[in-house]
């Protein structure tokens, strides 16, 4: 547990939480949940969330700080769940005076001033959740409740390959602190019909080669079915869960029209060497990529093929 981190909360007045771009409920729930605590831990302190308004946290109902650089030179920067400098979600963190990163992700790179990296954690809101257990912190309910829909989220219902004894104490210290389970497995797992006609057609198009399936989707189609782009990438997970199939990919085309992202999973097999190879990164057996030609696309498919 990082020492630090209350000293250097309790130094500075103004304290900024960033996360990575198109985040995912890890993202939001540690960073919107961790800005809730220190707002009731720290009333006078002044407590911003920066990125980009997106359709999670629409649907969680809140709306990300702006602030002014002035603010930002004079403040603590708090990067989550980020891997790397160049996916912070606005990159002014560069000017907060000091910075520091909490990250599960496995270690690229560091890029603040003091980090704690733990990449056997399932998830980043599991990290604060054991730290906060730690230090016997009160957590306001809606605070526990975003770290344990980011915890749930990101371990995929303790069902990954980190779960681990430790990830079971931070699920029982958020429940103790009033989390409603069926309120989380609603944000975290409910479809909207839009969804669901949407996940049909990411069925429809998927290919198996060997025991490896994957769909490529056109910025036309999810356009079409009414999803925006960091939405549709997201629906890598409707190609898991089939027992022949050990490794799964959705490539979706980018808002350019042009370039691909990419969303590898599998079930034990490592995939992360094939994202770092094409500028990528992420877990073991779950990783991304961005800005993919169709070549790029294609010789992906035939790497992964040939792993499963």
């Amino acid at each position: 547990m990082p020492n630090w981190l209350i000293d250097l909360i309790e130094q500075h007045s103004t304290i900024v939480l960033f996360r990575h771009v198109f985040p995912d409920m890890d993202a939001l729930g540690s960073q919107l949940g961790f800005s809730l605590w220190l707002k009731n831990r720290y009333p006078q302190k002044r407590i911003y969330c920066l990125g980009q308004n997106n359709s999670l946290s629409d649907k969680l109902g809140f709306q990300m700080d702006e602030v002014t650089e002035d603010v930002l030179k004079d403040s603590l920067g708090i990067i989550l769940d980020t891997s790397n400098a160049s996916r912070v979600d606005d990159q002014r963190f560069t000017l907060c005076k000091q910075t520091c990163r909490i990250d599960h992700h496995v270690q690229v790179e560091s890029f603040c001033d003091q980090e704690w990296i733990d990449d056997h954690a399932s998830a980043t809101c599991e990290m604060l959740a054991l730290y906060f257990d730690h230090i016997q912190a009160y957590l306001p309910k809606q605070s526990a409740q975003l770290i344990y829909e980011g915890l749930i989220a990101d371990n995929i219902r303790f069902t990954i390959s980190t779960v681990r004894e430790q990830t079971y104490d931070a699920a029982k210290y958020l429940y103790s602190q009033g989390v409603d389970v069926i309120e989380a497995e609603r944000v975290n797992f409910n479809s909207s019909l839009l969804d669901y006609q949407y996940e049909t057609l990411v069925r429809k198009q998927a290919t198996v080669s060997n025991k490896f399936m994957y769909a490529i989707i056109d910025q036309k189609e999810y356009e079409e079915a009414g999803l925006t782009f960091s939405q549709a990438k997201e629906k890598v997970y409707v190609l898991s869960g089939i027992d022949e199939i050990e490794i799964w990919a959705l490539f979706t085309q980018m808002e350019d029209g042009i370039h691909y992202s990419a969303s590898l999973r599998s079930r034990t097999i490592p995939i992360r060497d094939v994202a770092v190879e094409y500028h990528g990164g992420g877990h073991e057996c779950a990783s991304g990529i961005k800005n993919l030609t169709l070549d790029q696309v294609h010789e992906i498919i035939d790497i992964l093929t040939k792993r499963s």
